[in-house]
């Protein structure tokens, strides 16, 4: 009975771990944004702006209040026209990206 039991974890162990190298990863996450992408930009001449922590308001575009919820820092650069926003964080779902970017007329690109 134990050599049984022994053998059914030992298979199921073993399936998972195979599961785990051979299933692809999900195509929706990705890296995000990290220091050495923010340091690039400040040395080509971005200028922080802003930066959301969890739990911080801010609002849209239309004045709407919103809660920023992520767990990790989201940084908001401008240089001229421009506007980035890095997202910080083990990986990004691909509708944030690793980094937004925004003209200051309020047109994405």
């Amino acid at each position: 009975m134990i050599k049984t039991l022994k053998y059914f974890f030992y298979s199921i162990f073993i399936t998972i771990t195979l599961a785990l190298i051979f299933v692809p990863e999900d195509r929706e996450w990705f890296k995000c944004s990290d220091e050495k992408d923010l340091y690039r930009y400040v040395y080509n001449g971005w200028k922080i702006d802003k930066v959301l922590k969890k739990g911080d308001i801010t609002y849209t575009h239309s004045g709407q209040k919103l809660f920023y919820k992520g767990e990790y820092p989201q940084i908001y650069l401008s240089k001229n026209d421009r506007i980035k926003a890095l997202n910080f964080g083990w990986r990004c779902y691909y509708l944030e990206g690793a980094e937004l970017n925004f003209k200051k007329n309020g047109n994405n690109r």
